[in-house]
């Protein structure tokens, strides 16, 4: 039977990840491993100074969902999943479904997208799914509906086991989403912002923020295309190697050979 490992970096009791499970009943054989508690924006972080445990856990009184916690990160559950859980290989590693989106360069600050390149890593095919909810984090809307006939499709498509697809969901009902396409990364589409407060003992505080620049917006890419309400899906590729650079390297002086063209 086909089989999917389900994880996310919302924690294993977040609603998102239940919604994702209720949205694959029937298509497959689902096991859930997470972490046992939120690891947003952890990247692609590993625990390697402390041990990891894996506990049983009930997953929403689903009776035939298997689920397990893990302590640590969501790369590390992927790693647990497939190296101490399960016996045999999955078809397919879904991360998600994460309350936010994870567009542009979110890909590398997300623990969503970070948990499906592990299973990459691992050359099993993989999908990070995001909801365009940040400030209602408990509305889902439709979801299980608008994603449902995605996975249909995938089950009958390859994905190459070096390609992981980012999935981006607009906040829409099922009524009034206009499609699903396929998407660059708009790597622009906001710009830091660090806001200084006051801390203790007078010694300030800098927070994080963001802001969105509507002139920066690509068209077709993947910010733009979810704001006019299309699921997007970004197809993104282990090997960040810039081979059309190398070309141009190998006229630097410095340079003596390419060792990649060597057999």
């Amino acid at each position: 039977m086909y089989k999917i490992v389900v994880t996310n970096d919302d924690g294993i009791h977040a609603l998102g990840i239940h919604k994702l499970v209720k949205s694959l009943e029937g298509i497959a054989e689902i096991i859930v491993v997470a972490p046992d508690t939120e690891r947003s924006a952890e990247g692609h972080r590993i625990t390697v100074r402390e041990g990891l445990t894996v506990k049983q856990v009930d997953f929403h009184g689903m009776n035939d969902v298997k689920a397990w916690a893990v302590n640590g990160t969501p790369a590390d559950c992927v790693k647990m999943a497939l190296n101490v859980i399960l016996k045999g290989r999955p078809d397919l590693v879904i991360s998600g479904i994460n309350a936010g989106v994870n567009l542009g360069k979110d890909i590398y600050y997300s623990g969503t997208v970070s948990a499906a390149r592990e299973a990459v890593i691992y050359e099993i095919p993989a999908i990070a799914v995001s909801y365009d909810n940040h400030f209602h984090k408990d509305d889902f809307g439709e979801v299980e509906k608008l994603v449902r006939p995605v996975w249909e499709e995938i089950k009958i498509h390859d994905i190459p086991v070096d390609v992981l697809i980012n999935m981006n969901i607009p906040h829409v009902k099922a009524d009034e989403l206009k499609g699903v396409v396929v998407t660059g990364l708009d790597i622009h589409h906001y710009r830091d912002r660090i806001d200084e407060r006051p801390g203790a003992f007078g010694v300030p505080e800098y927070w994080l923020d963001r802001e969105y620049s509507e002139l920066k917006k690509i068209k077709n890419n993947d910010y733009h295309m979810i704001k006019n309400k299309y699921i997007t899906m970004t197809p993104i590729h282990i090997d960040s190697t810039d081979y059309k650079f190398i070309k141009k390297m190998e006229k630097w002086k410095v340079i003596k050979k390419n060792l990649l063209a060597e057999e």
